[in-house]
């Protein structure tokens, strides 16, 4: 196959969607000189384990969650093929698991001191995972969940004190856990407070940086606005046809975000298929007591989490580590039904750039199908080229005027619900 006319992304996007990993590697030999700043990551029942960033599932309702299906993976970029090619591949990694704020609540009153009785013997299994010392946590979701809320006078005693409980999470006394079963930290109580502290301190260098909150804060409400239609749609007409939903929720993509999203289709077909039997959309009743708008708002920062577990794919914390895997660690079972709809076969990105390329593992166009079953006529109408142009040239415009795009669907959606 010649390379040499494709556009690059095409040549990624044909390396991942290859239907076995070999024809991967075959495919990505040719185009090698052109992906010298590319790396690809395969789910794969074969290759290396990304460290304890996999999936597992606790008896206490707990859940890691990473962003493939296999707990093994395969990579591709200029130096590992050349070791392969010598017979064997052996690279550093890092990985992290991310403890999101449900993770953090249902921890916490089980720590020493906080509760009596000894710790549950399925939150023990949690906690013995934790004190682990291969297992790296951080708390980034819980960072950007409230960096929004520090910055808009949220009490920083607060923040600190979870802040705090999160350094005793990942610095648990694995020994004392053992013998004691109650969780302590090897650190003491100054360390402990001081940790918190820089940790608060990040935060609010952060919240000084406005390309910083400007971005997180445009994320969540991207998100916020595809949940708003998700919920409008199904809720004025639950009984329409899937093909019907799906064609007002993608053209509400291609012209009121000028953006098209199949990891959020996915989640608004199966909105639409199982209506509130997909319990993420419990809540979402016509005449709820509930504050509808705040459920979204909450529901936004899940959506926005798995984003970011797709960006960090594409960080380098360490200078030694070649990759850097990343997993979910959450107790909402809701969630975890969510992020179940789409695992990857695939994500690739170029080096330097924060701009994953995640293809799904499972046919995407039936995700976005409209009005037939494989989804053709869908990805003729938005995924030409004229319709990929037609976006690029209204996104700067439509993110402009996003609090205006908000402010509509807001109304739209509280006039169906009452």
């Amino acid at each position: 196959m010649d390379f040499r006319d494709i556009n690059i992304e095409k040549i990624v996007a044909r390396i991942c969607n290859s239907d076995t990993t070999g024809e991967a590697f075959q495919l990505y030999q040719l185009a090698a000189p052109l992906l010298i700043d590319y790396k690809f990551v395969f789910a794969s029942d074969k290759g290396g384990q990304p460290g304890f960033a996999v999936n597992r599932t606790f008896s206490a309702g707990a859940a890691v969650r990473s962003l493939f299906k296999t707990d093994r993976i395969i990579v591709l970029d200029p130096d590992t093929t050349l070791e392969m090619e010598s017979g064997q591949s052996t690279y550093p990694i890092d990985y992290s698991i991310s403890l999101d704020t449900n993770a953090m609540s249902y921890l916490v009153p089980h720590m020493a001191g906080k509760r009596g009785g000894g710790i549950p013997a399925d939150f023990l299994e949690v906690f013995e995972f934790i004190a682990s010392p291969e297992v790296n946590v951080d708390p980034i979701p819980y960072f950007t969940e409230n960096l929004p809320n520090l910055a808009d006078g949220k009490s920083a005693d607060e923040i600190f004190e979870n802040l705090k409980a999160y350094e005793i999470l990942r610095t648990i006394d694995a020994d004392w856990l053992k013998s004691k079963g109650q969780v302590q930290s090897t650190l003491t109580e100054q360390e402990l407070a001081k940790s918190a502290q820089q940790l608060l301190s990040k935060m609010y260098m952060d919240i000084s940086d406005d390309t910083t909150m400007k971005g997180i804060k445009f994320r969540h409400q991207y998100m916020y606005a595809c949940l708003i239609k998700m919920a409008a749609i199904q809720l004025k007409s639950p009984s329409v046809g899937i093909g019907k939903k799906m064609s007002a929720f993608m053209e509400f993509c291609h012209s009121g975000l000028a953006t098209m999203s199949v990891r959020e289709a996915a989640v608004a077909r199966a909105y639409f298929t199982q209506g509130q039997d997909l319990t993420f959309f419990g809540k979402i009743q016509k005449k709820s007591k509930k504050d509808i708008l705040e459920l979204l708002r909450n529901m936004a920062w899940d959506m926005w989490h798995v984003r970011q577990m797709e960006q960090s794919i594409t960080l380098n914390p360490t200078k030694q580590a070649r990759y850097f895997f990343p997993a979910l660690l959450t107790f909402d079972r809701r969630f975890i039904e969510i992020m179940d709809l789409y695992p990857l076969k695939a994500c690739a990105f170029k080096v330097g750039e924060s701009q994953p390329m995640p293809f799904f593992d499972g046919d995407a166009f039936r995700l976005i199908a409209t009005d037939d079953e494989d989804g053709a006529s869908a990805v003729k109408k938005y995924f030409s080229e004229d319709a990929i142009a037609t976006r690029e040239a209204a996104r700067d415009r439509v993110r402009a005027n996003f609090s205006v795009v908000i402010d509509s669907l807001e109304k739209e959606l509280l006039a169906i619900a009452k």
